[in-house]
C-alpha cells in the first residue's frame, strides 16, 4: 500500500510539473504557468515578471501578461525568454505582440538571437515597431521576412528603446500574446518598378535606426510611402523598401546601366539640399552592397531623383556588378540626427529609367467626390479602359468599358475597391458610400 501511494505521489509530480515547466515555445499568452518569472530573464537595467493583467477588456481578456518596469541602466535595458525549439520563418515569417503602452509613438525593438555564446548571443537581428495607443491594447508587429529558420530562439524585448527609463508608470510596460503570423496574406512579394498600387502585391516598409513609423498611404490621387526620421533616430535610421526577403527578382544593375530613380515629397522644410542616400545590397549577404546620394532640389512639391551607383557615397564600397542586389533601402536627411517636424514622402521607385504615362498612371486618374452618395465620376478615362468594382467581401458588383459617371444609389452604404485597368496596368481606389 505504501508503494502505491508513493507511485501516485510520484505521477502526480510528474503530471504538475510537466504542465507548469513544461515546453516554452510560440505562441506565448502567460496563462497556465506557461512562463514564469524565472523564465524572464532581466538585463541592463531593465526588470520582468508575470502579472495580473491591469486592464482587461475586450481586446485581451487574459488574465495574466508579462511587465517589464525600466528604472536606471542602459538606453537598451529590457528582458528575455528563451525558446526551447528555434524559430521557423519559412512560412510565418511575422512576429506579433499585444502591447499596453503608458503613450503613443514609443519604440519597441523585437530583438531575435540564437545561442551562440553568452547573452548577447549570435547570431542576431531586429526590427523595430512603435505604439501608437496610450494605456490601451494594441497589437505590434515585427516583420522577419527572409531571416532563417532554426537560427534563433531567444525573444528580446526592448521597450522605449534609446531612453533610460525612471521605474515609474511612465517606465512600466505590459505584453501578452507572442505569435507568428504570415502578413502577406497570399499576395505577391514586392518587385521593381515599386508604385504601391497593384493590390496584389504585397507592400510592406521595414525601417530601421530609430526611423518612423513608415506607413503607405492610400489617396484618391495615388498610393505612396509616408517616411519620419524622429529627433531620437541615428543618423544613419532609414527604411528598407519592403521586407527582409528583399524583391521578388534581383536589380539587373550592369556596369553600364547603374541609375536608379525614385519621387520624392519634402513636407515642413522650406529648404533645399537635403541629403538622400539610396543603398542597395543583398539580402542574404548584407556586405554585398552599393550606396549613393543625391540631393533634394524642391520642397512642398514632388520631384523625380536620380541616383547613380557609379557614383558611390564618399566612404563606401564601390559598385561590383558581380554581386546579386536585390533589397534596397533609403536614408532621408543621411547624417544628421532626425526632425519630427519634416515629414518625407516617396513614390515610384525604379530601376534604368523613371516612370511615365506609359509604365505607371499614378497620377492620372481620380475619383470624386469619395466619400459619396449616388454617384462617383472618374477623371482620366480614355474609353478602353475596364472598370470594376467590388464590394467588401471581394464580390464584383460592377463592371463597364470606358465609364466616366457610375451611378450607385441603389447599393448600399459601405466600402468598396474600384478598379481601372489599362492594359495589363491596374489601378485601383477605396470608395465609400455613405
Amino acid at each position: 500500500m505504501r508503494n502505491k501511494f508513493i507511485y501516485i505521489i510520484i505521477l502526480i509530480y510528474i503530471f504538475t510539473s510537466t504542465s507548469i515547466f513544461g515546453q516554452i515555445n510560440l505562441p506565448i499568452d502567460f496563462e497556465n504557468n506557461q512562463i514564469t518569472n524565472q523564465d524572464i530573464i532581466h538585463f541592463n537595467g531593465g526588470s520582468g515578471f508575470v502579472d495580473y493583467n491591469p486592464q482587461i477588456d475586450d481586446e485581451n481578456p487574459s488574465d495574466y501578461v508579462g511587465v517589464i518596469i525600466r528604472n536606471g541602466g542602459d538606453i537598451w535595458a529590457g528582458t528575455y525568454i528563451e525558446l526551447d525549439d528555434y524559430l521557423d520563418f519559412s512560412t510565418n515569417t511575422t512576429l506579433n505582440m499585444k502591447v499596453l503602452s503608458p503613450y503613443p509613438a514609443l519604440l519597441v525593438k523585437f530583438k531575435i538571437e540564437g545561442d551562440q555564446g553568452a547573452f548577447p548571443s549570435e547570431p542576431a537581428t531586429e526590427r523595430d515597431a512603435y505604439t501608437t495607443k496610450t494605456n490601451e491594447w494594441e497589437i505590434l508587429s515585427w516583420d522577419f521576412s527572409g531571416e532563417p529558420s532554426a537560427t534563433y530562439r531567444k525573444l528580446v524585448l526592448m521597450f522605449d528603446f534609446g531612453n533610460v527609463g525612471d521605474g515609474t508608470a511612465d517606465s512600466t510596460f505590459y505584453y501578452d500574446d507572442i505569435y507568428q503570423t504570415d502578413p502577406s496574406g497570399g499576395l505577391s512579394q514586392m518587385d521593381l518598378p515599386v508604385t504601391f498600387e497593384d493590390p496584389g502585391v504585397y507592400y510592406v516598409l521595414t525601417d530601421f535606426g530609430g526611423n518612423g513609423p513608415s506607413t503607405i498611404l492610400e489617396a484618391v490621387d495615388g498610393n505612396y510611402a509616408r517616411v519620419e526620421k524622429n529627433s531620437g533616430a541615428e543618423t544613419w535610421a532609414g527604411v528598407t523598401i519592403g521586407s527582409g526577403e528583399g524583391f521578388l527578382n534581383p536589380i539587373p544593375i550592369t556596369n553600364s546601366n547603374t541609375k536608379m530613380f525614385v519621387d520624392v515629397y519634402v513636407s515642413g522644410a522650406n529648404q533645399t539640399g537635403i541629403p538622400i542616400r539610396l543603398k542597395v545590397e543583398n539580402s542574404l549577404n548584407p556586405t554585398q552592397s552599393v550606396e549613393t546620394d543625391n540631393y533634394t532640389t524642391a520642397y512642398e512639391q514632388w520631384e523625380t531623383m536620380e541616383f547613380d551607383f557609379s557614383n558611390e557615397s564618399e566612404g563606401t564600397a564601390i559598385l561590383n556588378t558581380d554581386f546579386v542586389f536585390d533589397m534596397a533601402s533609403l536614408f532621408f536627411d543621411f547624417g544628421s540626427t532626425g526632425n519630427q517636424n519634416i515629414v518625407y514622402y516617396f513614390d515610384n521607385l525604379s530601376f534604368g529609367s523613371p516612370l511615365n504615362i506609359n509604365d505607371h498612371f499614378l497620377t492620372y486618374y481620380r475619383v470624386f467626390p469619395n466619400p459619396f452618395v449616388d454617384k462617383i465620376n472618374i477623371i482620366g478615362i480614355e474609353g478602353d479602359e475596364i472598370i470594376i468594382l467590388n464590394d467588401i467581401l471581394g464580390k464584383e458588383v460592377f463592371k463597364g468599358i470606358g465609364v466616366e459617371k457610375i451611378n450607385l444609389s441603389n447599393y448600399q452604404k459601405g466600402t468598396y475597391l474600384l478598379t481601372v485597368t489599362k492594359n495589363t496596368l491596374s489601378r485601383s481606389f477605396k470608395i465609400l458610400k455613405k
